[in-house]
């Protein structure tokens, strides 16, 4: 289940850049507004789903900004940091099954 997750978030992160190089190609006019406007709540609708997956997956999140930031593992410290703010919390406990 985890790896479909991740490939439906990939592939709406793929299809997101190449509406952002077409977007690019079009002249200025009312109709590009309003797709820069769907690429951008298309974006943070996306980091949204992110971000939740990676809760409901257990991962811990920095709230410096919304949506908030996924923590990543540290393995110098053992603890988990924000990428962005580089605020850290002590990591949970893993339980690794053979």
């Amino acid at each position: 289940m985890i790896e479909e997750i991740s490939l439906v978030l990939g592939a709406a992160k793929s299809l997101l850049g190449l509406a952002k190089e077409t977007k690019d190609l079009l002249p200025d006019s009312k109709s590009k507004e309003e797709i820069e406007r769907a690429i951008a709540k298309a974006e943070k609708d996306l980091a949204i789903a992110e971000s939740s997956t990676a809760q409901e997956l257990g991962f811990d999140l920095c709230k410096c900004t919304f949506p908030p930031q996924i923590m990543l593992y540290d393995n110098s410290s053992g603890n988990n940091v924000c990428p962005r703010c580089h605020n850290t919390t002590m990591a949970k406990p893993r339980i690794y099954i053979d």
